[in-house]
């Protein structure tokens, strides 16, 4: 008689992001034939045939739900959002809305990225001068302003090399729910709304799930980094419908080009260069990411027989990507350290000269407990970043490019009782400079 699969309780404070990205490393860890990882396949989804051949992240979300005792994901999605929005539930103020995870501001823009616009813009713009600047928000190294003028709204993207400018659109009206007037190739998607949206979801017509929420204020909406359009067009769902306006290709405006306005940052190392980090990036099925001819190769390491790392760093975004035995590219994941306004953030540690998140790997036990500690190290002077845990080894890092990784650390071996610590200690190659860099309860990172 088969016997149900035993489940996994949610972590504390769990978060979709964090889950999603689970998911993500359990896509990785079966197209890499961990065995692990296609034990928990088969445990939690043994309807999926041969999931070597394409296991999709709609699968590994569904392995991921029932594995903490969901039917689907779905259900563990609104079960978060219930349980994120409980009486009292708040008690860090860090669940964040879509206005925190773009670092929304309303009414503002920086004045060197005001130069900036102003200088890309050519006659086919209306005058610069007359533009104000409605809401500016921030993802993955890119940032996206939307600005008010004469002959109607204006959106830029900014990367650190690159201007990308739309041309004026007027609002959209009663009734038409919302228009496309402007997508990049860096993803950005954005445009205007009517009146009566309140929320919208783009997304791809062939995906099953939504590829996130987008801004939406000021008669404006915007989804910095989302994905590229390709010839399938997109689907538009606005105030939370599960029926979408699927909108073709031909009805959008041609793809924006951008400008390059600023020099590209010097190789600080030509011999980095002939690492394949470049290809990975370019290569990933992920949102595009900023500028990928400027991203220097940082630390790597084998993480188990079956996975390894490597990260990569441009200015304060960190990447890291994993490959298995195979040594085929996967789809990098970028976190982005640069200052935000909002809630706290989930799984990140700022100090003054470095700083650091972390990443799941190894699922074993039809969990992942195991993590690596990444980060960005900022002081040149900085010669070893060292994690001490109460009662257990030191971790030394391997130190490269401007990033640091530490693979090791347990989760699932901590004690369960009694506070945890885990410190990040930074030496200087100078004695008289030590950084510890962060403190963290219950967490390595």
């Amino acid at each position: 008689m088969p016997t149900t699969p035993q489940t996994v309780p949610l972590p504390e404070r769990a978060s979709l992001k964090q889950l999603k990205k689970r998911a993500k490393d359990l896509q990785r860890a079966v197209r890499s034939q961990q065995p692990t990882a296609l034990a928990l396949v088969a445990r939690h989804a043994p309807e999926s045939r041969n999931p070597l051949v394409e296991f999709t992240l709609d699968t590994a979300q569904l392995v991921i739900a029932r594995l903490h005792g969901f039917p689907s994901w779905p259900r563990l999605r609104q079960h978060l959002a219930a349980h994120s929005e409980a009486p009292g539930d708040q008690p860090r103020s860090a669940t964040r809305k879509v206005e925190d995870f773009y670092r929304l501001r309303t009414g503002w823009a920086s004045t060197a990225d005001v130069r900036r616009c102003a200088a890309a813009a050519t006659r086919a713009h209306p005058d610069p001068a007359d533009w104000q600047p409605l809401l500016t928000a921030r993802h993955n190294g890119i940032r996206v302003i939307a600005f008010g003028s004469p002959d109607g709204v204006v959106f830029a993207e900014l990367t650190p090399k690159r201007v990308t400018l739309s041309q004026p659109a007027v609002g959209a009206s009663a009734g038409e729910g919302a228009s496309v007037t402007f997508h990049t190739e860096f993803g950005t998607i954005a445009g205007v709304v009517a009146p009566e949206v309140g929320s919208l979801v783009v997304e791809r017509p062939a995906d099953r799930r939504p590829l996130g929420w987008t801004l939406v204020a000021d008669g404006v909406f915007v989804a910095p980094n989302a994905f590229l359009v390709d010839s399938t067009g997109l689907v538009l769902r606005t105030n939370g419908s599960p029926k979408g306006e699927i909108v073709p290709v031909a009805a959008l405006p041609a793809r924006a080009t951008a400008v390059v306005d600023r020099p590209a940052p010097a190789v600080e190392d030509p011999a980095l260069a002939t690492e394949d980090l470049t290809t990975v990036l370019a290569a990933a099925d992920a949102p595009p990411i900023v500028d990928p001819e400027q991203w220097r190769p940082g630390a790597h390491a084998d993480l188990t027989p079956h996975e390894r790392v490597r990260l990569g760093r441009y200015g304060k975004l960190l990447v890291w990507h994993t490959t298995g035995d195979r040594a085929s590219a996967e789809d990098p994941f970028v976190f982005d350290f640069t200052p935000q306004q909002g809630p706290v953030r989930d799984f990140a540690v700022v100090g003054k000269n470095s700083a650091a998140t972390r990443m799941y790997y190894d699922f074993a036990d039809g969990a992942s407990g195991t993590i690596a500690v990444v980060g960005l190290v900022e002081d040149a002077h900085i010669a070893s970043v060292v994690m001490r845990r109460d009662g257990m080894p030191d971790l030394a890092a391997r130190i490269t490019g401007g990033t640091f990784l530490i693979a090791g650390p347990d989760l699932t071996h901590l004690p369960e009782r009694g506070p945890v610590t885990a410190v990040l200690v930074a030496r200087c190659s100078f004695p008289a400079r030590t950084n510890g860099m962060s403190r963290a309860r219950n967490s390595a990172g």
